[in-house]
């Protein structure tokens, strides 16, 4: 069985927010709703000092957290270990939120269309919007269903962006795990490689999440919906969000070590750029 993972090459990043505004065109998602969030994370003094982007998600849990709190088992884990929402399930009682170290979960409970219109735009009404529930990534599973990529990938300008069968050695996910300086972050489906210099406690980190986000719930767009070939940067609030350091399956099934303190685990020590 497949374990459906992410990773982010940070030296590719740019920060435009391609991946954020395919995602919510994708799934349909309202004003003040996005399930992925772009972060400017800066070290250094000057002159020395340098900046990166760190696009960051929900970062589906190998022992998911939200799945274990929710009451009615609205949040569950596919066989290929993505993390689900089933909406009409959900009572919108918060749990999953407080439990996500990562506060990739959105809790929505108001009406609303974009540019504040009484009507919805055409694009804007391809999927069924709901309210009263929480939501967040679920790694456009209807698309990896149909054989596609998730949006974010789809529609990474600069190709930052790796998803895949952790399980596979053979799949472009395991190629990019094997590259140098690859951190995975431990108990989750998702690694980075870090630019050169970039310290480690700037990638993600698990936080306990005190206030829930508001905002206005949709549900996930049909896999056959055509997506723009390149989507333009539109401007769309960073959320601060969280991680947890993380061992990824390797294709045998055995989780890596996460040696150091904050379970970062770096793959190969160097810091080359391709």
């Amino acid at each position: 069985m497949a374990t459906m993972g992410m990773a982010i090459d940070l030296r590719r990043c740019a920060g435009c927010y391609a991946c954020v505004v395919a995602c919510q065109m994708h799934n349909n998602t309202k004003p003040g709703v996005a399930w992925g969030h772009v972060d400017a994370k800066e070290w250094g003094e000057d002159p020395d000092n340098r900046r990166c982007y760190l696009p960051h998600a929900c970062m589906h849990c190998e022992d998911a957290p939200c799945v274990k709190v929710c009451p009615t088992g609205a949040s569950y884990v596919r066989e290929d270990d993505i993390v689900m929402v089933d909406y009409d399930q959900c009572i919108n009682c918060g749990s999953c939120l407080h439990a996500c170290p990562f506060g990739a979960r959105v809790q929505n409970d108001v009406e609303g269309n974009f540019f504040d219109t009484a009507e919805q735009a055409p694009y804007e009404a391809e999927g069924i919007q709901r309210t009263q529930v929480v939501e967040k990534c679920i790694f456009c599973a209807g698309r990896v269903d149909a054989g596609l990529q998730p949006a974010c990938v789809q529609n990474c300008p600069g190709n930052a962006r790796v998803f895949g069968d952790l399980d596979d050695p053979e799949s472009p996910i395991s190629a990019f795990l094997a590259k140098d300086g690859v951190v995975r972050v431990g108990n989750t489906h998702f690694c980075y490689r870090p630019v050169d210099g970039m310290p480690k406690d700037l990638l993600p980190h698990a936080e306990v999440q005190a206030v829930a986000n508001k905002g206005v719930d949709s549900k996930p767009a049909e896999a056959g919906i055509p997506l723009p070939a390149a989507i333009g940067a539109v401007a769309v609030a960073a959320a601060a969000g969280a991680g947890i350091g993380i061992g990824v399956k390797n294709a045998k099934g055995a989780k890596n070590a996460a040696p150091t303190a904050d379970n970062h685990q770096t793959a190969k020590g160097g810091d080359d750029h391709e």
